[in-house]
């Protein structure tokens, strides 16, 4: 039981009792609580198990703010409880798939009286809200998510969970992007009915919430997410294996069946993901290297102009070609926005900067100018501001396809980090020892940068040949 004082604005809570609940407490022991000192608090928290037979329950409490002055009264919803995990939802099968409700299940046309069956329905009752059911093998959670895509994040959640004290819980959450989704309020949920039996959790109740999600249209149309996933500490944790997710866009209160397959990244996001590391973590890396380092050693003319800057400009427009691309294609697969999530609002922001860097160099003034100065500053400032938001955009884009418990593509990405970091530690101890020595023989600096440049492509090869193949398997 958890009650706050956000039912009374502006309140401190210093008594919490009452008298019906006391009139239980002598046919029942431990049916009432209160608390055990006056200090001033925002909530209290009690867990309570029901005893058998408890039929329908409803908890009250009051709330004084001064014992001189009336309380608050504070109900919550009627509950509805089975005995503990002896008792199994008997009512809940397949038979009215298709019929009166929505059914969404894998393997397919199994019941959920079946031990091997990941199953979720919903009915529409006439303006009293949906039912939702819910069962699947497990002994963490399970839980349905409705989406208006097929990326995880801004979802509306309910999560069926088996908690420390055996005992299997409804909670009402939202998501933003991988993160463990928040639990809200379980708000207009009703009729709850639970169970766990033989290592099946079941679970079913009425809901008048909204689905409060972000959709470019509002034709009552969602992806329907149905997973399943460890619990620790009485949270939910990261699921082992991909959600189940319908194959369209269904509408849910509507008695039909959908098809539906485990999640994977689709092939135009492994594209985006694969050509945006290749773009800024080799093609822009071995660019910006080039321009760094090796400025005023590489003098050869080709085609007017020094032989650094020409494989710095091929390396650089490469690179702004590959971005320009791969950021298409996100908003073709979505077929719009994706949403106010870090990801996508980082990448805007990269495009922008990574266009602007060759349109302001078209106009660069001539060498000695006196506002060339101004020039090498944006020009670098830029480069390196657009060095840190792509790398951050690209931990971001892994965490979103990255489904491993152990987050192994995030932990090879910052290995590639570290690899960067060391790169420009060695350039640098060349340029230093080089100039420390006072040997003016640029021949003998070029060698030395030649073979750190063959060390480091190797390592930055295998880095993000490692990556490309974990978003192909994601």
């Amino acid at each position: 039981m958890n009650l706050l004082s956000s039912h009374i604005p502006g309140s401190l809570i210093t008594s919490l009792f009452h008298k019906a609940l006391l009139i239980h407490m002598m046919k029942s022991q431990n049916s009432a609580v209160s608390h055990r000192d006056n200090s001033n608090k925002q909530s209290v928290q009690t867990v309570w198990i029901a005893p058998p037979e408890s039929g329908n329950i409803q908890f009250r409490a009051t709330v004084f703010q001064d014992l001189d002055e009336p309380g608050v009264s504070i109900k919550s919803q009627t509950l509805q409880t089975l005995t503990g995990s002896t008792k199994t939802l008997q009512s809940m099968n397949s038979s009215n798939c298709g019929k009166s409700k929505f059914c969404f299940r894998s393997p397919e046309n199994c019941d959920p009286r079946e031990s091997n069956c990941l199953f979720m329905s919903s009915e529409w009752l006439d303006g009293q809200g949906f039912r939702f059911e819910m069962s699947s093998p497990s002994e963490g959670y399970v839980s349905i998510g409705f989406s208006s895509d097929t990326l995880m994040g801004n979802d509306d959640v309910y999560i069926c969970l088996l908690n420390e004290t055996g005992q299997v819980i409804v909670q009402y959450a939202s998501t933003a992007g991988r993160t463990r989704p928040t639990i809200k309020p379980l708000g207009e949920v009703r009729n709850i009915e639970t169970s766990f039996n033989n290592g099946i959790i079941k679970c079913s109740f009425i809901t008048n919430n909204p689905i409060s999600i972000e959709q470019n249209d509002s034709d009552g149309l969602y992806y329907v997410f149905l997973t399943l996933g460890p619990v620790q500490d009485g949270s939910i944790r990261k699921h082992p294996d991909s959600p189940l997710i319908t194959s369209q866009k269904v509408n849910i209160s509507k008695p039909t069946e959908s098809g539906g397959s485990f999640l994977s990244t689709p092939i135009l996001i492994k594209v985006h993901g694969s050509m945006m590391l290749v773009a800024w973590m080799t093609l822009g890396s071995v660019g910006m290297v080039f321009a760094h380092y090796w400025k005023g050693v590489m003098v050869q003319q080709v085609l007017g102009k020094e032989l650094w800057f020409q494989v710095h400009i091929s390396l650089m427009t490469l690179t702004v070609i590959s971005v320009i691309i791969a950021f298409i294609l996100p908003f073709v697969h979505v077929q719009g926005w994706s949403g106010n999530r870090p990801h996508p609002i980082i990448g805007c922001i990269v495009m922008v900067l990574a266009f602007l860097q060759p349109v302001i160099a078209i106009f660069r003034p001539p060498p000695h100018h006196k506002r060339r100065i101004f020039f090498n500053w944006f020009h670098a400032l830029n480069a390196f501001v657009l060095r840190i938001l792509s790398v951050a955009a690209i931990f971001l884009g892994l965490k979103i396809i990255d489904a491993s418990p152990n987050g192994w593509m995030e932990k090879v990405m910052g290995g590639l980090v570290g690899w960067e970091m060391l790169r420009d530690v060695l350039f640098y101890g060349n340029i230093y020892f080089w100039r420390t020595n006072g040997d003016e023989n640029p021949k003998r600096k070029i060698k030395n940068e030649k073979i750190l440049l063959i060390v480091y492509l190797c390592g930055n090869l295998m880095f993000v040949i490692a990556l490309i193949v974990g978003i192909g398997q994601s």
